[in-house]
């Protein structure tokens, strides 16, 4: 590559001679043995100049892979980090492509970022990040044609990296990697299949990975163990009916089943909280199905509401417990399942409430609750501008679809470290890396990749 480069390294790393560590010998790098590096403003440094002394230690580190991985394992887990970093040279694109490299990439960022929701289809896409990491639907494989994808109804949602459909015409459920578009195909147990004979009949499903595996970081699970949930309950009935499948085993668990007073909630998938699936009941109560103690029971909601269904929203609150917000007019409510002083649970009422009116760029009269995000805290509200995320902690909104009207459709959220992507470098590029901290490392191209 006869492109010109440069590269700033600052600190005590620049001058220390390379010892007989780990890397060396060729193998991980203990985290003591990583060369330390100041931060430093790309603007200004980018025109000093150094020394040859200076030059030899960054050949020192550019020129052992190890020292290398130990760099680049800390670019941000942004889906454009490794794409456009990978056009640097063909000996990194060989590191960045490595599949023990990615593994380590994902271990080290451990939280996979939220790239957007499914906008209740698997064929429609709200991306949430700005360009050049924004990702749109075209990025994803859909599933075969034989399983449908332009019914809300059918799609259940997303966790762990993996989505979940279901076809009650074959009676059969999805589990599909949106990016790949490989899935598995798990037919109804007999026992939820007969359950309402001749009765309507509402579905829903949920999955999670059950990778046991030590150190184990959620995200690209599609190959690893999963549990998947089918939960059946009639219009005409008042019980509700769930059975858990095993991936390793390949065989549907028990049946359980409970009272319920209505139906589930079709604007809302499950909620992932500690070891319990929890739906929201419609009218605000919650269904929740315990993983552990494989129990089905109902926790009624806080205090009694008339509002509809878009103005409640099962929450994960910080401390890993069950919380709910409520929408009235314009406020957000927050509510918690703890215990009191008898160790007798129930919900309290938080001090932290959310008004909602003035955030807005414009007035508005009538908002809703359509999706939330359990790993990033996120709500999704609707309005007649369109979508906006409410990141409930640091309450920072964020506009992602706009329309001129009211929308209804449940919002599913997708996380994952999506690496996928194809820049190739030309020679004469004029290429610049500046090293700007142990744990950044930005690539500022000649030209946009």
């Amino acid at each position: 590559m006869h492109s010109e480069e440069r590269l700033l390294l600052t600190g005590p790393a620049a001058e220390a001679p390379q010892g007989r560590g780990s890397a060396e010998r060729g193998g991980l790098m203990d985290p003591a043995e990583v060369p330390q590096v100041q931060w430093a403003d790309p603007v200004s440094s980018s025109l000093r100049v150094y020394g040859r002394k200076q030059w030899r230690a960054v050949s020192k580190v550019l020129g052992n892979d190890n020292l290398l991985a130990e760099i680049l394992v800390r670019l941000p887990p942004k889906p454009s980090s490794l794409p456009r970093t990978s056009v640097v040279c063909k000996r990194w694109r060989g590191i960045l492509s490595d599949p023990e490299f990615l593994k380590r990439f994902r271990k080290h960022h451990r939280k996979p970022p939220l790239l957007g929701f499914f906008e209740g289809y698997a064929n429609r896409f709200a991306p949430v990040m700005d360009s050049p990491d924004r990702i749109t639907a075209s990025c994803f494989s859909m599933p075969k044609s034989s399983t449908p994808y332009n019914d809300h109804r059918e799609y259940m949602g997303c966790r762990h990296g993996l989505a979940v459909l279901v076809n009650k015409q074959d009676r059969k459920t999805f589990v599909w990697d949106p990016l790949t578009g490989r899935q598995h195909s798990v037919d109804f147990p007999p026992g939820l299949d007969d359950a309402f004979t001749g009765n309507f009949c509402m579905w829903r499903a949920a999955v999670l990975c059950a990778d046991a595996e030590d150190g184990h970081v959620h995200g690209d699970c599609f190959l690893s163990p999963f549990k998947l949930v089918l939960l059946c309950c009639g219009g005409y009935n008042t019980q509700a009916f769930c059975s858990v499948y095993d991936s390793v085993s390949g065989v549907w668990g028990g049946v359980f089943s409970t009272a319920v007073s209505r139906i589930i909630s079709l604007l809302r998938p499950s909620i992932l909280v500690g070891n319990a699936l929890c739906w929201l009941i419609s009218g605000g109560d919650i269904l929740v199905f315990d993983l552990e103690c494989q129990s089905l029971d109902v926790i009624e909601k806080p205090a009694f509401y008339y509002v509809t269904d878009g103005c409640f929203q099962i929450l994960r609150m910080e401390g890993g417990g069950l919380g709910l917000a409520v929408l009235l007019d314009l406020t957000i409510q927050l509510w918690e399942r703890k215990s009191n002083s008898d160790g007798v649970v129930g919900w309290v009422l938080l001090k932290k409430t959310i008004p909602l009116e003035g955030m807005f760029p414009r007035r508005m009269n009538s908002v809703r609750i359509v999706g939330y995000d359990e790993d990033t805290n996120v709500i999704v509200l609707t309005s007649m501008t369109g979508n906006f995320t409410l990141q409930l902690d640091s309450m920072q909104l964020k506009h992602i679809v706009k329309r001129s009207n009211i929308c209804y459709d449940p919002f599913y959220p997708y996380t994952n470290f999506y690496t996928a992507g194809r820049a190739v470098g030309r020679e004469g590029v004029n290429l610049e890396l500046i090293v700007i901290g142990p744990d950044l490392l930005t690539c500022y191209l000649g030209r946009t990749i």
